[in-house]
């Protein structure tokens, strides 16, 4: 089957996006993405799936609970709107005011009931976790609540390419003359700011000049540099010249980004019901009012949010998709297939029970 490595799905599949508009074009979706309701579905950035959630204790959580857990969540993300353009929000991050506003609710969460309580306490943190994933962060705590609003989501239910995401760069690719795309060209340097002439009778001269690490020369009016945000960290005092303005160079410094990763597990008979396509995870003891274990070893996998089921699986099988972010996702970086393998076979025997 298909494993998508980087990108998954279309968010927020209509009109409005132009990604959605480009795949529907050149024909790259399938017939359910094309349907007008499928695009009217305001899912507000968390798409409705069905799904079971699983507890540490071996147990489905009540989805009664876990829903009332996350009405409240998706309600508070939702009053962070109103610190736009604020110029004094009551606190720095989004992590910090959500926490604040669980805190304050706790006295009345679940009807007064200690152990309801506790559970969804800890759905609560789940939800955070699956907002670091979203927002491509380790804790929400360094997401600033001020802007936090800006983020529009647009309309319609998440989708997926069945021939894989690539399918749309393939296409974009054959609309253009050949030999306008160069692959594995790594460049060295790009001089800016001067007076580079070309050779010839008709020589011009240009104030960009591109030079690659074979040797190869490309003058230019103007250069769009899209190199990843770690290359400009690491590279970007060599990689002009002259080097960038002050305050762009103290952008790149100060500038975050955050890591996510993916976990596939393929089966050869499902566990799961067929008409499940998330399998969420909540460990029942944990609380989003208390700091989180910075044991990495020994609970990075905590910090997974779950399993996508990809569909469908006439096509891809019957593999499960984990998401993780953060510094518990580089952790994972530096372990071996086999440890992966053996921390998800310990979650799942826990969860499932």
């Amino acid at each position: 089957g298909l494993a998508e490595m980087g990108a998954h799905w279309i968010h927020g599949p209509s009109p409005g996006n132009p990604v959605f508009c480009l795949a529907s074009r050149y024909g790259l979706l399938g017939p359910e993405a094309a349907r007008e309701e499928n695009q009217q579905v305001e899912a507000g950035g968390h798409p409705p799936m069905p799904s079971v959630t699983y507890g540490s204790s071996g147990t489905v959580l009540s989805p009664e609970a876990v829903r009332e857990a996350r009405d409240l969540f998706y309600a508070l993300l939702a009053s962070t709107r109103a610190f736009q353009g604020s110029k004094e929000p009551p606190w720095p991050s989004v992590g910090q005011y959500v926490r604040a506003e669980i805190a304050r609710t706790v006295p009345t969460m679940a009807g007064g009931q200690e152990d309801a309580r506790r559970l969804q306490l800890a759905v609560l943190a789940a939800c955070l976790k699956l907002e670091c994933c979203i927002s491509g962060t380790h804790s929400m705590d360094l997401v600033a609540l001020e802007p936090f609003g800006e983020y529009v989501s647009l309309p319609g239910l998440d989708c997926t390419f069945p021939g894989g995401y690539s399918s749309l760069a393939e296409r974009l690719l054959s609309d253009l003359p050949e030999g306008t795309v160069l692959l594995n060209k790594a460049v060295r340097t790009i001089q800016w700011q001067g007076s580079f002439r070309e050779e010839g009778d008709d020589a011009r001269v240009f104030p960009v000049r591109v030079e690659c690490e074979d040797g190869d020369v490309f003058l230019a009016d103007h250069v769009i540099v899209t190199v990843p945000l770690g290359f400009l960290k690491e590279h970007h005092q060599e990689f002009f010249q002259p080097p960038l303005p002050e305050r762009k160079a103290q952008a790149i410094r100060h500038l975050g980004f955050g890591t996510n990763n993916k976990i596939f597990l393929e089966f050869e008979q499902p566990f799961w019901e067929p008409q499940q396509q998330l399998l969420e995870v909540v460990w029942e003891d944990e609380s989003p009012l208390e700091e989180p274990s910075t044991d990495l070893e020994a609970n990075w996998f905590k910090k997974l949010i779950g399993f996508v089921v990809l569909q469908p699986p006439e096509q891809h099988g019957h593999v499960l998709c984990g998401f993780i972010a953060g510094k518990e996702s580089e952790h994972m970086e530096t372990l071996s297939d086999a440890e992966v393998l053996s921390a998800m076979t310990h979650v799942l025997r826990t969860m499932t029970g």
